[in-house]
């Protein structure tokens, strides 16, 4: 099973949210009894770290240069090197030990991100500094959903007792990701883009752990950096900085 993701940037301002929170995390343990990394990142929460898998093997991107099509790969294990889980706190980091300390950058729980800032402002002790920011949560708009006479209905639940018959005790979703202009202007490189996405991916993948009759996963499996002529083929934007979501994925349908 495949699935094909449109990742883009929304600028818009938010509204009631906390401000900022200044942390230094520290390496408590390296290495525990089972392999976890346990990290204090202030005095309410400390996070027990292990290692996260979410990429495929080879990672496809594809993507313009010189306004030829070009395809370029990257080794799965290198992108994800870094990243890291605490399923009991939803949190999903990318991880990394310098000279300067401990550097983190990803979710450290349902509802905060969490960044370092830059290397000059260290603790006296040599701590790298860290912001934790909360994440905006938009409520969903309730749409009307059309009606479904009976005969559909029992058409719906003999498919579902046929399926029920056949599933697998896991099920693994290949995840091909679409980056807009935007979004992607705000990374140095792909690599990052693509260490970012596995923070994501992996993200979704701590929320379907519930999941059973068949466990989800999902796999990344890709990116398609997006040019301006290939964004104007699925994107409506009808003023810089803002989406038109409903009309853009309708075009996304076709693209």
């Amino acid at each position: 099973m495949w699935i094909i993701v449109l990742a883009m940037l929304g600028i818009a301002p938010a509204k009631g949210l906390q401000e900022p929170m200044l942390v230094y995390p520290r390496l408590l343990e390296e290495r525990s009894s089972d392999g976890r990394m346990v990290v204090h990142v202030h005095d309410d929460l400390t996070l027990s770290l292990r290692k996260a898998s979410v990429a495929a093997p080879e990672l496809k991107v594809l993507m313009v240069e010189d306004g030829r099509p070009v395809t370029r790969f990257y080794n799965g294990k290198h992108i994800e090197r870094d990243l890291y889980e605490d399923e009991d706190k939803i949190a999903t980091v990318a991880v990394r030990h310098s000279r300067s300390g401990v550097r983190m950058e990803g979710l450290v729980g349902p509802s905060h991100r969490i960044e370092p800032l830059s290397v000059s402002e260290k603790s006296e002790d040599g701590v790298v500094a860290h912001r934790i920011y909360e994440i905006e949560q938009k409520k969903m708009l309730d749409k009307t959903m059309g009606h479904r006479d009976k005969a559909q209905d029992i058409a719906l639940n003999e498919r579902r007792l046929q399926a029920r018959e056949v599933v697998p005790e896991e099920v693994k979703v290949e995840v091909f990701i679409v980056v807009d202009v935007a979004h992607y202007k705000t990374f140095t490189n792909t690599s990052v883009v693509l260490q970012y996405l596995c923070v994501v991916v992996n993200a979704a993948n701590l929320r379907y752990r519930a999941t059973s009759q068949p466990r989800v996963k999902l796999m990344l499996t890709g990116v398609e950096k997006s040019e301006v002529e290939q964004q104007n083929k699925y994107a409506f934007i009808p003023k810089e900085g803002y989406l038109f979501d409903d009309l853009t994925i309708v075009q996304f349908k076709q693209y």
